[in-house]
C-alpha cells in the first residue's frame, strides 16, 4: 500500500437529504464531547490546527487515537506530508482558544497560535494548560464523505504536573464543563 492509497475518496457516497442532515446535526449536538485542538507543524509551512470533537481513543496496546477532520482543512492537507500531529484536550476556560481554531474568528494558520503554545521535541505544537496532549504519528487514514479519518499511534503524552484541570466540553452547540 502506498501513501496515495490512503487518500482515496469514495465518490459513491451521496449527500443526505437536507432534513436528515439537520436531524443528524441536532442528534449529534446531544453527544457531549471533550473539545480538542489537533495541530501540526511543518518546517516549510509553519503551524496549523483545528478545533475537533470527533476524537476518540482506539487502542491501548499500542496506544492509538482516531481524529476526524474536514478533508479540505489546512490541517488535513498538512498531515498528508508531515505525518505527526498533537491532540490537545482543552481545559475549562480555554473557550477562546477553541473558537480561534474553529475558524469562526477569521484567524488561520500560524495566526491561531498564541504564546500559550510550545513545541514538543517532535516539533508538534503543545498547548500549555491543556488537560493533556497526545503526540501522534499517523499510521492510517481514509477519506469518508467530507472528512478524513486519521489513525495516530501515540508516542508521548504531556500532562500537567499538578492535578489535571476540568475538561472543556461541547454540548448542544455550546461550551460547558463538568460541575
Amino acid at each position: 500500500m502506498t501513501s496515495d492509497d490512503l487518500w482515496v475518496y469514495d465518490e459513491s457516497i451521496r449527500p443526505a437529504h437536507p432534513e436528515l442532515t439537520n436531524q443528524f446535526l441536532r442528534a449529534m449536538g446531544s453527544l457531549a464531547a471533550t473539545v480538542t485542538i489537533a495541530a501540526a507543524a511543518s518546517p516549510t509551512a509553519g503551524r496549523t490546527g483545528a478545533t475537533a470533537t470527533a476524537v476518540c481513543s482506539l487502542s491501548t496496546e499500542p496506544p492509538m487515537m482516531v481524529v476526524c477532520l474536514n478533508r479540505e482543512s489546512s490541517l488535513a492537507k498538512m498531515l498528508r506530508t508531515t505525518g505527526w500531529f498533537s491532540v490537545n484536550l482543552l481545559a475549562a476556560g480555554q473557550e477562546g482558544i477553541a473558537t480561534d481554531f474553529s475558524g469562526r474568528t477569521g484567524l488561520s494558520g500560524e495566526n491561531r497560535f498564541g504564546p500559550q503554545w510550545t513545541a514538543h521535541h517532535s516539533g508538534t505544537p503543545v498547548l500549555t494548560g491543556a488537560v493533556a496532549t497526545c503526540i501522534c504519528r499517523i499510521v492510517n487514514s481514509m477519506q469518508q464523505a467530507t472528512h478524513t479519518v486519521i489513525v495516530g499511534e501515540v508516542h508521548d503524552v504531556v500532562m500537567p504536573d499538578a492535578t489535571a484541570p476540568r475538561p472543556l466540553l461541547y454540548h448542544d452547540r455550546r461550551f460547558t464543563t463538568l460541575t
